[in-house]
Formats: C-alpha cells, sequence, structure tokens
C-alpha cells in the first residue's frame, strides 16, 4: 500500500472533487436536489410529517418559492441549456429577502425519510439567523454536508481493519459518492451510514478460535455493544431512504450470531424501523393507485408464471448493466453528462488495484462466502423488481428507474466478496521505481481533478 497514493487520494483528489461538486454544480442539477431541498427547508420550519392523504398546503416564505420556480434553473434542469452567468451572479448576490408567506403544496414530500435531512435542516437552521440569500443557502448546506461525510470518513477510515481500508478508500473516492454526499439528497447520509454498517462489521467479524472468551460467554457484554451499534446504524441506514434496502438486514449473518444479543436487538429495531416507515404510506398508496405505472398489473404479470421473473431479470441486467456500472462511478447532472474514457479506465484500475492489495485480508469461512453472495444476489433481484413493479410501465420487459447510485452501499460487500477468490492468486510484482510511480500516481490524480472539473464546466457554463 503506497503512502503517497494514499495521501494524494485523501487529501487532494477527494476534496477538490468535493470542492468541484459543492460549488460548480449550479442549484437543483443533482439527482432530485430541488425536492431534497423542499424537505430540508420544510423540516427546518418544523413541518416533519404530512397529515393528510392529498392537498398538504403549508405556509412558506415567497424567496423561497421564487427559487424553487427560478425559469433558467428549470431549463437546466429539463434540457441542455447552460446557465445564464450574469443573471445567476445577479441573484446569487442580490438581497432577496420577500418574507411574506404564500402556499406551498408537499404531496410529494410526504414518503421522504426525515432522518436524511438532520444536519441539512439544522445547516438552514442556522442560516436563517444570518438572513443569508435563499441560493447561498444551497451552496453553504452542500459545504456543510461535504464536510461533514469528509470527516466522518476520515473517522472511519481511521477505525477501520487495516486490511479493508483499500475498500473503504474506493467506495468513498467515487466521484457519485462525492458528489451525491456534497448535497441535499438523502443520498449523503444513506451512503455514510452503509460505510459506518460496513466498517462496524468488519470489526466484529472475528475469525473462528481467535477470541475464545466470546464463544464461551465470557464477553458477552462486549459482544452486546457491538449488536446495539450494528443495529443501531442499520436502522439509521434503512430509515434514512426510501424502501428498497431491507435486505441490509441479512448482512448481520455475516458475523458469528449470538442468539440473545440478537433477539434482544431485533426486539428494539424492528417497531422502530416499521414506526419510521409510516411516513411511507402516503406514497405507497398513491403509487398503487397509479394508472400510468399500475403497480398491481405488473405484480400479477410477475407472479402468473415465475419465468416472467427471470424474463424480467436477464433482460434488465442485459441492457442497464453498462450504465449501471458508469452510472456507479459517476454519470451526473440528470443524468445527461458523465465523465471522459479515461477518467472510468481510471477509476476501473483503481478497483483492479484494491483488489489486488486486499487479497491478503482475512478469508471468510466458505459458508460466509456463500452467504454473501446470496444476499447481493438477493439484493440486486429485490431492487430491480421493486423498480419493475412501482416504476415501469406495463408491457415493458426492462425495470426502469434504477441508477449505480443505488448500489454504492453495496461497493464495499462486492469488493469483499471478490477477495474472496483472490486470495491464492499471485499477481506479478511490477518492479519501478518509487520517483516513476509517485509521477504517475500525482499525474493520475491531476488528470483525475481536471477532468472532472471540466465536465461540470462545459455542461453548465
Amino acid at each position: 500500500m503506497n503512502k503517497t497514493f494514499l495521501k494524494l487520494v485523501l487529501f487532494l483528489l477527494i476534496p477538490f472533487q468535493l470542492f468541484i461538486f459543492t460549488f460548480l454544480v449550479p442549484p437543483f442539477q443533482k439527482p432530485d436536489e430541488q425536492p431534497h431541498f423542499e424537505k430540508s427547508l420544510l423540516f427546518s420550519k418544523g413541518y416533519i410529517f404530512c397529515d393528510k392523504k392529498i392537498n398538504n398546503i403549508v405556509k412558506l416564505e415567497k424567496k423561497y418559492v421564487d427559487l424553487i420556480k427560478t425559469p433558467y434553473l428549470d431549463l437546466l434542469t429539463h434540457g441542455k441549456s447552460k446557465l445564464p452567468t450574469k443573471v445567476f451572479l445577479k441573484d446569487l448576490f442580490a438581497n432577496n429577502q420577500s418574507n411574506t408567506l404564500v402556499d406551498f403544496n408537499v404531496d410529494q414530500l410526504c414518503s421522504f425519510p426525515v432522518i436524511s435531512y438532520l444536519p441539512q435542516a439544522f445547516t438552514l437552521i442556522i442560516l436563517t439567523l444570518v438572513n443569508i440569500n435563499p441560493i447561498q443557502s444551497i451552496y453553504f448546506v452542500r459545504l456543510a454536508m461535504g464536510v461533514l461525510c469528509y470527516f466522518w470518513f476520515l473517522y472511519l477510515y481511521k477505525k477501520i481493519n487495516h486490511h479493508y481500508k483499500l475498500i473503504l478508500l474506493f467506495t468513498f473516492t467515487l466521484p457519485m459518492t462525492l458528489h451525491q454526499v456534497s448535497s441535499f439528497s438523502y443520498d449523503a447520509l444513506h451512503i455514510m451510514f452503509g460505510l459506518t454498517f460496513f466498517v462496524l462489521l468488519i470489526n466484529t467479524w472475528i475469525p473462528a478460535g481467535a477470541c475464545p472468551r466470546l464463544r464461551s460467554g465470557a464477553g458477552m457484554t462486549q459482544t452486546t455493544k457491538k449488536y446495539f451499534n450494528l443495529f443501531s446504524i442499520l436502522f439509521l441506514f434503512l430509515a434514512s431512504k426510501k424502501i428498497g434496502y431491507e435486505t441490509f438486514f441479512l448482512f448481520l449473518f455475516l458475523i458469528p450470531i449470538e442468539v440473545k444479543p440478537m433477539i434482544m436487538s431485533s426486539l428494539v429495531f424492528i417497531p422502530f424501523y416499521i414506526l419510521s416507515k409510516l411516513t411511507g404510506s402516503f406514497d405507497l398508496q398513491a403509487s398503487l393507485t397509479n394508472t400510468a405505472i399500475n403497480p398491481l398489473q405488473q405484480i400479477n404479470f410477475l407472479i402468473s408464471n415465475p419465468l416472467n421473473i427471470f424474463s424480467i431479470l436477464i433482460s434488465t441486467s442485459i441492457n442497464r448493466f453498462p450504465f449501471y456500472l458508469q452510472s456507479l462511478i459517476g454519470i451526473f447532472g440528470w443524468l445527461e453528462y458523465g465523465l471522459d474514457p479515461v477518467s472510468y479506465i481510471l477509476y476501473g484500475l483503481f478497483f483492479i488495484y484494491v483488489i489486488v492489495e486486499t487479497r491478503h485480508a482475512l478469508s471468510l469461512h466458505k459458508n460466509k462466502t456463500i452467504l454473501l453472495f446470496a444476499i447481493l444476489i438477493f439484493s440486486y433481484i429485490f431492487i430491480i423488481l421493486l423498480a419493475f413493479v412501482f416504476n415501469t410501465s406495463p408491457g415493458t420487459q426492462i425495470a426502469h428507474g434504477v441508477q449505480g447510485r443505488y448500489f454504492i452501499p453495496f461497493v464495499p460487500f462486492i469488493i469483499l466478496l471478490i477477495t474472496q477468490f483472490t486470495q491464492k492468486i499471485k499477481f506479478p510484482k511490477l518492479k519501478i521505481s518509487k520517483w516513476i510511480l509517485n509521477i504517475i500516481y500525482i499525474s493520475t490524480i491531476l488528470y483525475l481533478t481536471s477532468a472532472t472539473f471540466w465536465s461540470v464546466y462545459n455542461r453548465y457554463y
């Protein structure tokens, strides 16, 4: 593990990428950032839950409504126009303090998970104390989220078992990860809770025979504490995102199971998790009655013939896998621009580098490896079928709505699985002098940073 390379990634590539995605991307030009901004704003105003199935109206300051309805930002979102820089700069530094309250419908925000917006809402509350411009507040919140997630990652990187540091680093360094953690999206906390869960799971897993006192029961207090930590982070992970990641619960079975703490933790976890998902009932009911999508018809299609399930999974995987892979690394905005081919190749080489360097990590038991593989496959199937039922029009054989960023929390586990099969492979060692390696590393970091800058700049300016 080259220390120069690690330092360049940790303290140069990641901060510069975060800076680009925080300040160079115009407002609302990240996936669903406008509704995420609206939800954060409502939460900061004390509007937490919807109390009706439809026609939920709240009072909101006109300055925020004006921002949400800004025409040129809407054109950026639904087209390929450029940002009118002069007009935007004028609005950015305008003293817009129109606090007249106007009606604002929030029906489309009712199902959004509350936990995901705590830091965004808190930052907005602080910003209102200084009467900051609404547009400026977007950049300040992005900055706050980026800084929070960066130092959170550094803490996890320090704590995780040293064999698995590169896995964690690769996942966080993905441009799509950095794009999302520096935004209003619930993806920010969702990804960080996912990485935290991976760290806890890795640090909790103990090879057979390594710690006899845990097997004998002498370490029950310590084991119970670890289970509590795992369940707490798992609860926050699942509660911070809409439905679709429930299979993450199965990852708990990768560690040695102590029945008593598992039962105790489950009795606390399950009721709170069910309560946290009640806010999604409005959204679920709206989906079930949506004639354009028609989930009930999709469900009937799947259960009418089991072969239909395989047909959907196979056709979706074949047609969408390249998109999933590319958008996992980075397809930005509203899926209309990405990186250059060389950048994708470099991240692919980084992926291979991680696998090669992690192959000396401790091996999972054969049964655990099979379980890990089964969980990942089941998770993929679950997400694809949910998308087919709730986001795909009848008659379409390919599930729509799934993006590569949805799989970011699974990346560490995918790498962990691959490394179980590369343990005994003897990769050739290239004899390259240290100063040449350093030049290669520096050149790579500079190229990736400049390529990301150009990609974003060329799209909007």
